[in-house]
């Protein structure tokens, strides 16, 4: 048998020479704090704000972190740091619901730490510190939870937060708001025909006009496997329309070849706005969707507008 072996003893640490200290406490201060949605409405969970800045939560869609959480206020509360300290702090801006960190309130201001979780209303975030490399993660993060990969517009929840806030400052300020809910025509023949890579082929450069007309006017979404939705701020009905013949004109005139196979989609547009079709924003997906299957009803490759009496005017 082996003989029994004394136990070793552990080495103790040795004191980190002055230099890597100094060089820990440079990387310490390279890194920002930065909050992020862990708890709340599903449309603001993951989202993340870096505080390199005095950062404001609240309801209202223009302050630095919005979040659709009814039981907020319009700016709830604000991180910054303090200018003697140079530590982050937490500041309630007196909120009706009040803000609480790790169940303390805070009254005035109330320094934070790595980890603390901030609670106001229904959301909770969490404060900590991050580098150059947590952030790149984090938005890639982001990325695949907002963006479609085949299309890279956006998905149907970042659409949402993106609604969310249109549809809240145009009751706000009496803006026009206007929403379009379209479709391609043909998609299932090209299917059955050439195989579904062709078809996602189509859906992408379809995707792509899209973005060239639109893109700078507001938010485009995925919203199904052939069904596209987006919202404008600013743009009255006339505008929208005038976009979507024009993307509508321009799908129509697109060579969709690949491989050596040529297909010709078209599309059918649905258009609402905001106050003209409807006293409520969170109606207009309704009344667009109703408009974009009255166009597929009459003939298809056309944009559709509903008045109040649910004729389409415009054929």
């Amino acid at each position: 048998m082996p003989k029994n072996r004394k136990p070793e003893k552990r080495k103790l640490a040795k004191t980190l020479p002055v230099n890597v200290v100094q060089g820990l406490h440079d990387v310490e201060q390279k890194r920002s704090g930065w909050l992020l949605v862990v708890q709340g409405a599903e449309v603001d969970l993951g989202r993340h704000v870096l505080c390199d800045h005095p950062i404001t939560v609240g309801r209202d869609p223009d302050v630095d972190l919005p979040l659709s959480d009814g039981s907020i206020s319009r700016a709830h509360c604000s991180i910054e740091r303090d200018p003697e300290t140079g530590r982050y702090v937490v500041v309630d801006l007196g909120s009706t619901n009040g803000t609480t960190v790790n169940g303390t309130t805070v009254k005035g201001r109330l320094a934070l730490t790595e980890g603390d979780k901030v609670f106001l209303g229904a959301s909770v975030l969490r404060f900590s510190f991050a580098d150059a490399v947590d952030l790149q993660y984090q938005e890639r993060v982001e990325e695949m939870v907002t963006t479609d990969p085949l299309t890279g517009l956006a998905t149907k929840r970042q659409y949402d937060s993106t609604f969310s806030a249109a549809a809240q400052r145009a009751e706000r300020d009496g803006s026009p708001l206007t929403v379009l809910v379209a479709d391609m025509d043909g998609l299932k023949q090209i299917n059955d025909t050439h195989g579904h890579e062709m078809g996602g082929f189509a859906i992408t450069e379809i995707a792509t006009l899209m973005k060239k007309v639109f893109g700078s006017h507001g938010e485009l979404c995925r919203f199904g496997g052939d069904e596209f939705v987006g919202c404008f701020p600013g743009l009255d009905r006339e505008q929208a329309r005038s976009l979507a013949d024009r993307l509508r004109l321009d799908i129509n005139d697109h060579h969709f070849t690949r491989g050596g196979i040529e297909v010709s989609p078209t599309i059918s547009v649905g258009l609402a706005t905001y106050p003209g079709d409807t006293s409520e924003p969170n109606e207009l997906f309704t009344i667009a969707d109703r408009a974009m299957y009255k166009a597929k009803r009459r003939g298809r490759n056309r944009v559709a507008t509903m008045d109040d009496t649910g004729r389409i005017p415009h054929d």
